[in-house]
């Protein structure tokens, strides 16, 4: 117990965040987004703004997974598509054989969608699973929310594109905004349910509640839980916010649509590798 505890500390202490059977990437990449919601600027890791997106030391760490990790996540605390050489990393990390998980809010060139169509074909042939997650938490009012972010449809034309090609693709409304929505939340589903293999969805976690944009503007009835989110390296504490019936109402919305909702990517990938 006391051996794997450490194994874990190495490599969090790295920004490699192992959670069950996966490994997230916590990068120091700089983000152009500066999303309202975006949880980054409250961790107390990866202060240093570079574009980097994988450092020697977590590449050569990753070839020293345990085996029990069998999921690379990218993306998941950046965009990946804002760092150096995004594609150049993806190829390194295609050749460490384990399936691969990348979310994004860029739309993707042509190019872009080429590549991961070869990476998609490369880690199928090596009997794993490539998957593609585009983030749209928010259709209306995305300034407020993403005040630098793409234009959500243009999101939607690269979730469309990739599907086209058999590859694997996810919604992520996450995080799910206690201020938005039904009409919003059926339009992002409408508006995409027919080029995703699902959705999932999660609560909004912010560092402090006073200086929240979303804790003035919310109703009375939120649930809030101060945390250690287990995805994220130890030493973060975070207020969780979330509204039950908020999910209730999106996953009833997801089922409507004959789509599957899940509770994250990882279990979305889990659910894919079945019923590939």
């Amino acid at each position: 117990m006391k051996k794997a505890y450490l194994l874990n500390q190495r490599f969090e202490n790295k920004g490699l965040k192992i959670d069950k059977n996966r490994v997230i990437i916590y990068s120091q990449s700089s983000c152009l987004f500066n999303c309202k919601y975006c949880f980054k600027a409250g961790m107390n890791q990866n202060k240093t703004k570079n574009n980097e997106y994988l450092s020697i030391e977590q590449l050569n760490l990753l070839e020293k997974l345990p085996s029990k990790v069998n999921l690379i996540m990218l993306g998941c605390d950046t965009e990946f598509f804002h760092s150096l050489h995004p594609m150049k990393v993806l190829d390194k990390v295609s050749d460490l054989d384990k399936d691969i998980s990348l979310i994004s809010k860029i739309p993707l060139s042509k190019i872009y969608i080429e590549k991961i169509k070869q990476i998609n074909e490369k880690l199928s042939n090596a009997n794993h699973i490539f998957v593609f997650s585009i983030s749209l938490p928010v259709l209306y009012h995305v300034k407020d929310f993403e005040p630098s972010s793409s234009d959500p449809y243009k999101r939607i034309e690269s979730l469309k594109a990739l599907h086209n090609l058999n590859i694997k693709t996810l919604v992520a409304i996450r995080p799910l905004l206690p201020n938005i929505g039904k009409k919003e939340l059926e339009d992002i589903v409408t508006l995409t349910k027919d080029y995703c293999n699902g959705y999932y969805s999660g609560p909004l976690y912010v560092k402090n509640l006073e200086e929240s944009l979303f804790f003035k503007r919310i109703s009375k009835d939120l649930k809030i839980e101060k945390i250690q989110p287990h995805w994220m390296p130890q030493g973060n504490l975070f207020y969780k916010l979330e509204k039950p019936e908020q999910m209730e109402l999106l996953t009833t919305i997801v089922q409507t649509n004959k789509k599957q909702i899940f509770e994250g990517a990882a279990d979305a990938i889990n659910y894919l590798k079945f019923i590939k």
